[in-house]
């Protein structure tokens, strides 16, 4: 570098000066050897240096005696500005270009900033080409001659036109000023210079000036090969520099790949959206809608010129508003309407040109990432109605439930949903719960009338489809669950949006274009949609129709609403809670039985009709189970004078203690063997075979009762007759007749059903209600025990309890079990009634009967008949009682248990 500076100076002599020490040593000058170069001549110097970080750099991999020829050249550069500062003819000037090499070793950098540290002292920083200036470099460089007469007309020309326009533009675009930009600029238009120099510049290795010139000539270059569609020309414009000029090197496209995208990586939505070789990019889709109306492509001039704007760091990554954009497009001829109605497509309106990267949130900005609520959205919009309403069917039969209610149609696909009145049974058996299809039968009005279809649906029933219509006769066992006409289009566009997401997922090619985390976010609103959808579709079907005295009743539900995150089952459960008998409800009253169940004009009726009773007449509960119409049985025959017959075993069950007037016979009707004057609600069957007579007269005028046997004394003779030991006197064995024993002490019997509890609780109960019935001064005993087992999982707990619980007293126990259970139209029913041994030898479980849609209603008993009365003590706790009770502690089974047996007390007489 020396030699050179000293040649073009002084020539021959000057060069001489330093040549053999100097120059051909690589070893740098000092400053006298400076100072005596300069005197060589008083006449003014200017020395140039560019791109002096380039030249550093290049000097690093020189190597001179024991160091490089850069470190010679900082040395050097030194001493030229030292000598400089101190000699009045000599004027310095160097540039550093230090933001071109930003991976330069950390050396150079130091280099540099350690000559800055020096020039400081005298510097005068210049700027050669200002903001100003720009343009004029631009087009000194790009073009030989401007028409300065074109360009005045065409800045007038544009001046009036923007004050004309109808939409918002810049401020400053309506100005004077602007008008003189437009001629001072030309032919390039003063967007496309402003995008380039002062957003663009903010990429650290674009260089303003250089860059800028790159592109604008590939620009023009580009634009006189292939020229513009459907439109004059006044401009260059931003939209000229396209990525359809994407040849393998100096392009467009290979500037904004192997530049720009380093710092704002948009590749993708140049691909996606702007432009592809197969022209399915979404702005070149736009074009042609434009293109067949011999206008631009409108699609692509507003995507490339966003594109630009988009590609910038730190406070100047803003995009732009609609109105620079408007300036960046706005042409003669060309409506601004068309350009409102491409980019609202483009912004996510139209499914085949709205584009994946393009945001549109108060300013115009392209992204490295798509927007995923835009992908879904176009899958959802492209997802066919049907397909929506099919999943909107398939979730609306999930959410459909069991309980206490079976429902037509159940959660089975193949189920149809209820259109006619054959399509809704007639039985007695369990309240159904009917929900017809959302394109079927809606409600408008809020529940004031009833639909005409609903009511058909009630009132009517068929035997099959085809046959004659009959008047329904179980109407309080019928409920309807109705959509919400005006919620329904709602929950199928919900529908839809699932549908949507879901095709998202399985497009496998469309899923590969998201990121990682965005596919993250797709799952994550697939479960929180698949939710929503539920609710939606709960929240849909909210108009229940109840039967009541008057007829249907209306109320206005929802799943959620009525019992939190819940079916449709259990929603109707909860509403109606009041009207449901369970296993828990408590038996109704004297007063209640007879003017709601009773039919007065009957003597007698089965606990069928009695079940059936509540099926029949609306406005009685619905009955989920049987127990508590056999508790309300065996109260009426203890409380109120009625009388239970089984007519499976010829034994009547009365409480009463007066003789009725049509017992003809010796005995009394108590001593018969086919009376039992105690009634336990175990013992009540549902059944035609069982029956209740409202009183003691009407059973005898009714049943044949065996009379008491009666004899004489002969009849009896010494050994036999009641109560005899021998007949060593008139009365036989015993004083009294009690059929006590000799040493004066009496029996009492007790007796006490339990509530449903849990195994512990109601062992507990039973056990301490016979200890507070014998008091201080007595010893209860227990005889015989009954547990009936109650609970959703009556069959296997009812397993459980006979292969572990009850093994030790399997030679005691027998069991009672009514099974029935429904499947689809099917039904099935068992009895069983047995040894505990031979209960455990069944190998069919019949849980398998009916689905995880149909209806099952079980009632099992266990019978403990002890072969000698077990003492029941505070103290040693080993009767039966306590055994299960502590075997059973901890348990998830729930049991009804009635024990029984005598007290005895001593006879202090």
């Amino acid at each position: 570098m020396w030699g050179e500076i000293a040649y073009q100076l002084y020539g021959h002599e000057g060069y001489e000066q330093i040549r053999e020490k100097y120059d051909e040593t690589g070893s740098s000058p000092g400053e006298n050897t400076l100072q005596d170069l300069f005197a060589l001549s008083d006449d003014p110097v200017l020395i140039l240096i560019d791109e002096l970080a380039q030249y550093l750099e290049d000097a690093s991999s020189v190597s001179v005696t024991d160091t490089t020829l850069s470190n010679q050249t900082l040395s050097f550069v030194k001493s030229l500005l030292e000598t400089a500062s101190s000699t009045p003819h000599v004027n310095i000037v160097y540039s550093i270009a230090d933001t071109a090499f930003t991976d330069e070793a950390e050396t150079i950098r130091r280099e540099i900033k350690e000559l800055d540290s020096i020039e400081q002292r005298q510097r005068r920083t210049i700027t050669p080409t200002g903001s100003s200036e720009v343009s004029s470099v631009l087009q000194h460089r790009l073009f030989d001659e401007i028409d300065q007469e074109a360009s005045k007309n065409v800045a007038d020309a544009y001046y009036e036109y923007y004050r004309d326009v109808d939409r918002g533009l810049p401020q400053n675009v309506q100005e004077p000023a602007y008008r003189d930009r437009l001629e001072s600029d030309y032919p390039l238009h003063p967007s496309i210079v402003d995008t380039l120099t002062q957003k663009i510049d903010s990429i650290q290795d674009f260089q303003k000036t250089r860059d800028a010139l790159r592109l604008l000539a590939r620009g023009i270059y580009y634009l006189w090969e292939n020229g513009s569609k459907n439109q004059d020309r006044h401009f260059l414009r931003l939209y000229d520099l396209t990525p359809a000029d994407d040849a393998p090197s100096g392009s467009i496209r290979t500037k904004l790949s192997d530049s720009l995208f380093e710092a704002v990586d948009l590749s993708a939505a140049v691909s996606a959206d702007i432009y592809s070789s197969d022209g399915t990019a979404h702005g070149q889709r736009e074009d042609g809608r434009w293109l067949d109306k011999d206008l631009p492509a409108i699609g692509s001039h507003i995507t490339i010129v966003t594109l630009w704007n988009s590609l910038a760091v730190g406070e100047r990554a803003i995009g732009l508003t609609r109105d620079e954009l408007y300036e960046a497009l706005a042409h003669p001829g060309i409506s601004f309407d068309h350009y409102d109605s491409a980019l609202k497509n483009l912004t996510g309106n139209d499914p085949q040109s709205g584009c994946y990267y393009l945001y549109d949130r108060d300013r115009l900005k392209f992204k490295s990432e798509a927007k995923l609520l835009y992908i879904i959205d176009q899958y959802t919009r492209n997802t066919p109605r049907k397909e929506a309403k099919d999943r909107f069917e398939g979730r609306l039969r999930r959410e459909i439930g069991t309980g206490g209610l079976q429902t037509v149609p159940t959660t089975n696909p193949d189920d149809s949903f209820p259109e006619e009145p054959a399509d809704v049974s007639d039985n007695a058996d369990q309240p159904t719960l009917v929900i017809p299809h959302f394109d079927s039968v809606t409600v408008s009005d809020g529940g004031e009338e009833i639909p005409s279809k609903i009511n058909t649906l009630y009132n009517k029933t068929a035997s099959s489809h085809g046959a004659p219509t009959q008047t329904r006769k179980y109407k309080n066992y019928v409920l309807f669950l109705v959509p919400d006409a005006e919620l329904v289009s709602t929950g199928i566009e919900k529908a839809r949006r699932m549908e949507g997401i879901e095709r998202l997922l399985n497009d496998s090619e469309k899923s590969a274009e998201l990121t990682d985390d965005q596919f993250e976010d797709l799952r994550e609103r697939r479960k929180t949609h698949r939710g929503l959808l539920g609710e939606q579709v709960r929240n849909v079907y909210r108009h229940l129709f109840y039967p009541d005295r008057g007829g249907l009743e209306h109320v206005a539900i929802t799943a959620v609403d009525a019992n939190g995150d819940s079916s449709f089952v259990k929603a109707v459960e909860a509403t109606l809670d009041d009207r449901i008998l369970r296993d828990d409800s408590d038996a109704r009253g004297e007063v209640w039985f007879k003017q709601r169940l009773w039919q007065s004009a009957k003597n007698r009726m089965s606990t069928q009709q009695l079940k059936e009773q509540f099926a029949k007449k609306p406005g009685l509960p619905f009955l989920f189970s049987t127990k508590p119409l056999r508790k309300t049985v065996s109260r009426m025959v203890t409380e109120a004078g009625y009388v239970y017959w089984d007519n499976t075993t010829q034994t009547a069950y009365w409480t009463g203690s007066e003789e009725p007037d049509n017992w003809t016979h010796d005995g009394a009707l108590t001593d018969s063997e086919d009376v039992k004057t105690s009634i336990k609600t175990n013992d009540v069957r549902i059944g035609d075979d069982y029956y209740l007579y409202k009183d003691i007269e009407s059973l005898v005028d009714q049943e044949s009762i065996t009379p008491p046997t009666t004899g004489t004394d002969d009849e009896t003779g010494g050994s036999g007759g009641t109560g005899s030991t021998g007949g060593t006197d008139e009365t036989g064995g015993t004083d009294d007749g009690t059929g006590g024993t000799d040493d004066g002490d009496t029996v009492e019997t007790w007796s006490h059903t339990s509530n449903t509890a849990s195994a512990k609780r109601a062992f507990s109960e039973v056990r301490e209600e016979a200890l507070a019935k014998a008091g201080n001064n007595a010893t209860p005993t227990v005889e015989s025990v009954s547990i009936e087992v109650s609970g959703d999982e009556v069959l296997k707990h009812a397993f459980f309890l006979a292969q572990t619980t009850l093994s030790d007293y399997t030679d005691h126990t027998t069991v009672s079990m009514i099974y029935r259970a429904r499947g689809g139209d099917d039904e099935f029913k068992a009895n069983f009634n047995g040894s505990l041994a031979s209960f455990n030898t069944l190998n069919q479980r019949l849980e398998g009967f009916a689905d995880k849609s149909g209806q099952r209603n079980v009632d099992l008993t266990f019978t403990l008949s002890l072969p000698s009365p077990e003492e029941i003590s505070t103290e040693d706790e080993t009767d039966v009682l306590a055994v299960l009770r502590d075997k059973l502690s901890g348990t998830d089974v729930t049991l009804q248990v009635e024990g029984s047996g005598d007290i005895d007390t001593e006879d202090d007489a």
